[in-house]
């Protein structure tokens, strides 16, 4: 027999002695998908993902499906520590409890004091890689930078420190479609502080971040990427999963 809780909080000795004394054999857990925090919680205490519960507006998906893709999307991850066994540990630990199932992760030692990782569902699904970046920052308390190319059309960078995210450029930023004009500038770039938190030069941070309305004003997405973790001191960040092993050292998870 399967009961339901809605809280973390509600999971108490007493409360689980209740429902098998009312025949429980199982429990489901119903957390939002924004919840980061309960989820990580849940995943700790052995709870797995079974089904998901979608929605969405319908204008929103109307633009949604009338845009199309251009390529395939890519993603790196870049942790700033030498510490190469915490950050395998973490990868080990928090990725396999992602909803989407990854095939797989890559992790390339220290170069210039920076441990990349990459992995196969950050590639297919972008959100992933902004919660790896997230978990990683806050249980190793270091700056983490994330590189993502999103359909082949727009280039995105994320800065993570101790969990919390300072800075974020997406190169369209109503690419996904209309936002506030707060949230237009919030994508728009903050060169001081990546400056501060990565040591980059903030004239050259400014020079890459470009942007427009369109793709189609930009350079290749690539192109912009490369520019960005050149400008951070961050090497690896023009490819994804697909052949990071071929780094020197590379560690390769197969899952």
């Amino acid at each position: 027999m399967e009961f339901e809780v809605e809280r973390i909080e509600d999971l108490t000795p007493e409360a689980l002695q209740e429902l098998r004394e009312r025949g429980a054999s199982r429990l489901k857990l119903r957390l939002a998908e924004s919840d980061e925090q309960a989820l990580s919680t849940a995943a700790r205490m052995g709870f797995v993902v079974v089904s998901r519960t979608l929605e969405v507006d319908l204008d929103v998906l109307a633009r949604d499906l009338e845009r199309r893709p251009r390529g395939p999307s890519a993603g790196s991850l870049h942790v700033q520590t030498d510490d190469l066994p915490a950050v395998e540990r973490g990868v080990r630990r928090f990725v396999p409890q992602l909803a989407g199932r990854s095939q797989g992760s890559v992790i390339v030692p220290p170069r210039s004091g920076w441990t990349s990782v990459y992995d196969e569902l950050a590639d297919r699904d972008p959100s992933a890689l902004r919660r790896i970046a997230r978990e990683l920052s806050d249980s190793l308390g270091v700056v983490v930078v994330g590189f993502g190319i999103e359909e082949g059309a727009v280039a995105r960078y994320l800065v993570f420190d101790r969990g919390r995210m300072l800075d974020e450029y997406l190169s369209v930023q109503e690419y996904y479609g209309p936002l506030p004009s707060g949230e237009v500038v919030a994508l728009a770039a903050n060169p001081t502080l990546v400056e501060r938190l990565t040591g980059a030069n903030r004239r050259a941070v400014r020079e890459a971040a470009v942007h427009g309305v369109s793709p189609d004003e930009l350079p290749p997405p690539a192109e912009t990427i490369a520019a960005l973790a050149r400008a951070m001191g961050i090497e690896g960040a023009e490819h994804g999963y697909a052949g990071a092993a071929d780094e020197p050292g590379a560690i390769v998870i197969e899952r």
